[in-house]
């Protein structure tokens, strides 16, 4: 599920960067780095890791906001 692939921390603690440097999870909410089951057809144990990757690409130049702007109201 979604929620154990992540957890839910209770505190985080970030750097003056916004990296974080330290986390505490609540109890039985620590994220679940793999999963064991048992396949409904041949009854043999399996275990699943998750491999997370991202796509990332360019946004369009018009979605740009990075530059101050200010628009003139009359």
């Amino acid at each position: 599920m979604p929620g154990d692939l992540v957890g839910k921390p209770d505190s985080i603690v970030r750097d003056a960067l916004g990296k974080i440097i330290y986390q505490d999870y609540q109890e039985g909410e620590t994220p679940t780095q793999s999963e064991s089951f048992v396949c409904d057809e041949c009854g043999k144990p399996f275990v699943v890791e998750p491999v997370i990757s991202y796509k990332v690409k360019k946004e369009d130049e018009a979605l740009d906001f990075s530059d101050p702007y200010s628009s003139l109201i009359d």
